[in-house]
């Protein structure tokens, strides 16, 4: 990537090209661990470990679920390393802590060098940004506005850099992020969001979200009453959704004027092929049955019959989890709902999912996409 300013035109005030020395904050994530391999252009597969799209815990410092998985970034990490690779892992920490609390803008030289490490196969800056990014929720998901649009500006670029590079590992905790971090304020659009219909707040996806649950839960719970692990996994059935409505119900006192990253990165190419979904899928199904029922197969053969029929049910039920939280993002994201039922039939089949589970999802598509 040349040396240009690679963000497009926002709404912040330009500022000094220096770049204060920043303090670190931030914990010091694991050490990425190499792949075996990685993702190849049209091709669907899963991973040997993954976390969930929409989990509260996704990329903890602390946690071991910091291991890369397969993706074309991670499989470049060993060839990476010395002083180097320390170098410019430090400057993606003081870039985020930047984003996050810089009283100054950026200048040409940091945003020449953010792009030259968030291009190419060796995408490790992508990775570290991902990573960064996810860590500030700790301190809090609600940021400045000027916080929010270099967010958005270093976001379109780290996408951009993955649907060019098909790396899915670093989008998927993105595109959980579009949905984390928000200001509260008005929405400015571009001149094309100006001639469309106005974007719907993220609170008005999470409230038809939650009417939906309330209304199937009941559904919910005849579907798992045949699994031991019934009442204890409820929650995990809606694949963290529940939780994630429960929070918003909190923060009614200031839902009408929230703006979500999610809404101004709707254009961005990665949302609108399937090879992304279908990949972050996959990821996030296996993260959830990992740390749910970690069955080795060792263990299955000593597992009864009906304890195997246990694990299989709480397998379908991450599945349907899933497919609520994905299908929901999909269509805050603007696809069509052709797009989000193909998906959700593929995944289905797939998934093993009973014709009840799958009218409950078909169903909920169909609400969120008329309304």
């Amino acid at each position: 990537m040349e040396g240009g300013d690679i963000f497009s035109p926002a709404p912040l005030v330009p500022g000094p090209a220096s770049m204060a020395p920043v303090e670190p904050q931030l914990p010091e994530p694991l050490a990425p661990m190499p792949s075996s391999y990685h993702h190849r252009r049209g091709e669907d597969g899963d991973s040997d470990a993954t976390e969930s799209a929409d989990s509260d815990n996704d990329m903890d410092p602390h946690s071991q679920q910091w291991k890369f998985r397969r993706s074309s970034s991670s499989s470049n990490h060993s060839a990476e390393g010395g002083e180097e690779a320390a170098q410019n892992r430090a400057f993606m920490k003081a870039y985020v802590e930047k984003v996050f609390h810089g009283k100054e803008d950026f200048g040409q030289e940091e945003k020449a060098r953010f792009g030259q490490l968030c291009s190419g196969e060796n995408g490790s800056g992508r990775e570290w940004f991902a990573r960064y990014v996810s860590a500030q929720r700790c301190n809090s998901k609600c940021v400045s506005e000027a916080t929010f649009y270099r967010l958005v500006q270093s976001f379109a670029v780290v996408l951009f850099e993955c649907y060019q590079m098909d790396d899915y590992s670093p989008a998927k905790h993105l595109m959980t992020m579009c949905f984390t971090y928000y200001h509260t304020g008005k929405t400015q659009l571009s001149p094309t969001e100006l001639l469309e219909r106005a974007p719907v707040a993220m609170d008005s996806y999470l409230n038809k979200a939650n009417s939906w649950l309330s209304g199937k839960k009941d559904a919910a719970e005849r579907l798992l009453k045949n699994s031991s692990a019934a009442k204890t996994d409820v929650r995990g059935f809606f694949g963290g959704l529940e939780s994630k409505l429960r929070a918003s119900a909190q923060e009614k006192k200031v839902e009408n004027g929230k703006v979500y990253l999610y809404t101004h990165l709707k254009q961005q190419p990665i949302w609108h092929t399937l090879r992304f979904w279908n990949a972050a899928f996959f990821d996030a199904v296996h993260c959830e049955r990992k740390k749910r029922s970690p069955t080795t197969r060792e263990k299955w053969c000593h597992m009864t019959q009906e304890e195997k029929d246990d694990s299989s049910k709480v397998d379908e039920n991450i599945t349907f989890g899933q497919l609520g939280t994905f299908t929901h993002n999909m269509l805050a994201f603007g696809l069509s709902k052709k797009l989000c039922n193909d998906f959700l039939k593929k995944q289905a089949i797939i998934g093993n999912l009973n014709e009840e589970q799958y009218k409950l999802l078909s169903d909920h598509i169909e609400q969120m996409a008329s309304d």
